[in-house]
């Protein structure tokens, strides 16, 4: 919808540039009426794809950080599930791992979109091993259950970090800005005034606005990356939480 937008804008500002040189006076006031014209339609075609990219990227990045919040939730509960089982002890040192793992594996690549396979390896042992357990008594079997259950979860979230690391924002926007952004700049030179004060004022603070958009929008183009990317801080706390369940239940 937005570059349907986006390219009927463009269209219209093609259009009324060719009216107004066919049809317009040659005097310089009726000029300078339609070139202003036509720099604020390119202006409001750069600030609406900059806006919409901002609301993207930043939709991206507060996905993404809820479903690491939610691995993070659900690994903490499956620790909370193997410590009542006895016989699943060594367990616990699966999962602090798998957490370790996360992060200095997984997040330095999630910048690239990619996650380490590591990881992934150790929760299907960690899966494989509470499925060959045999708890002794009925809590333990429960508990069991529980932890299966959650390990299907940190699955699934972890699967959704996977997609949240490989999204970026469409080129096309960028495309777009920039395009529309290159005319927001150069249309006001192409009256070939005599510079002013003023004028040269108003020439960097455009220059300044679209190049400052752009940066923006570069730097918080995917979710974990840049300079407002996600940082496992979830994963830390799940890390002290493990050591609360520990004092609580020692192994």
């Amino acid at each position: 919808m937005v570059l349907l937008a986006v390219f009927i804008a463009v269209a219209v500002l093609l259009i009324a540039l060719v009216v107004l040189r066919r049809r317009g006076k040659e005097d310089e006031d009726y000029a300078s009426s339609a070139l202003d014209f036509s720099l604020n339609l390119a202006l409001a075609v750069y600030l609406l794809v900059l806006a919409y990219a901002a609301v993207l990227a930043y939709d991206a990045i507060g996905a993404a950080e809820t479903d690491s919040v939610a691995e993070s939730e659900s690994l903490t509960e499956l620790y909370w599930a193997v410590a009542a089982i006895p016989e699943a002890d060594p367990i616990r040192a699966q999962i602090r791992e798998y957490t370790n793992q996360s992060i200095n594996l997984d997040w330095p690549l999630m910048s690239q979109g990619e996650l380490s396979p590591v990881p992934s390896e150790t929760l299907d042992t960690i899966r494989t091993e509470l499925i060959k357990l045999r708890p002794a008594d009925d809590a333990g079997k429960e508990a069991r259950s529980e932890a299966l259950s959650k390990v299907a979860d940190v699955t699934h979230a972890r699967a959704l970090r996977a997609d949240d690391a490989g999204t970026s924002l469409d080129p096309t926007f960028l495309i777009c800005m920039i395009l529309s952004g290159i005319v927001v700049i150069v249309l006001p030179w192409m009256a070939a005034a005599k510079p002013t004060f003023a004028s040269m004022v108003s020439d960097i603070v455009r220059v300044c606005v679209v190049v400052g958009g752009v940066m923006i929008i570069l730097l918080i183009k995917g979710p974990y990356s840049g300079a407002s990317a996600v940082e496992p801080e979830a994963f830390e706390v799940a890390q002290k939480q493990y050591d609360v369940i520990d004092r609580q239940l020692p192994a």
